[in-house]
Parts: structure tokens; sequence; C-alpha cells
């Protein structure tokens, strides 16, 4: 625990995590981990982003979504019935005494 410790007191308390360098993916900390060379220490807000928006990023995100806003429409009525489906051997099994 003491990198956690030392990163903690750098980073002003926030949250270490670890980013594997290869694929990116944020694991918790971990001792055994961040020995491996292939992960590097990262603060919370390097890890999760989108946790740290300030107030006009979300306005402005929150506007360009109103104006860009698309109604669907999900009505089924112009959906034409499946046929029923009979199995060609029953359909012959069942006119084999059928006149013609």
């Amino acid at each position: 625990m003491a990198g956690y410790t030392v990163w903690k007191a750098e980073d002003k308390m926030s949250k270490m995590y670890l980013r594997n360098k290869v694929d990116g993916f944020i694991y918790d900390w971990n001792e055994t981990l961040a020995k491996n060379p292939k992960c590097e220490p990262v603060t919370e807000e390097e890890a999760y982003p989108e946790r740290f928006l300030d107030k006009k990023q979300v306005k402005r995100v929150q506007k360009k979504q109103a104006e860009t806003k698309v109604t669907l429409d999900l009505s089924t009525d112009d959906i034409p019935e499946e046929p029923a489906y009979t199995a060609p051997e029953i359909e012959a099994d069942a006119s084999r005494n059928l006149p013609e």
C-alpha cells in the first residue's frame, strides 16, 4: 500500500487506479498489478473523466442533444402479418386422398 499512499498525497487525496498501457483497461489500485510494467498509475480524474465534468460542459452537451433530438416512429401498423408456415410433408400427407 506504500505506492497508493504516496500517490494519494501527491494528488490531493484522490483515489488512484491502474491503466493497462496496451488495451487501456482500468483497474482498482493493486500492489501486484502496480509492479507490472504494462500498467501505469492514473488518478481518478484520468481514469473516469466523465465524473469530473464542469457545469458548462454539461449544459453544452444538453443543449446540443436538445437541438439534434430526433423522434422515432415506433408504430407497428404497417408490418405485414407473417404467413402461417406448414411443413411440405404435412401438406402432402393431408392432401393424399383428396379428389383432384
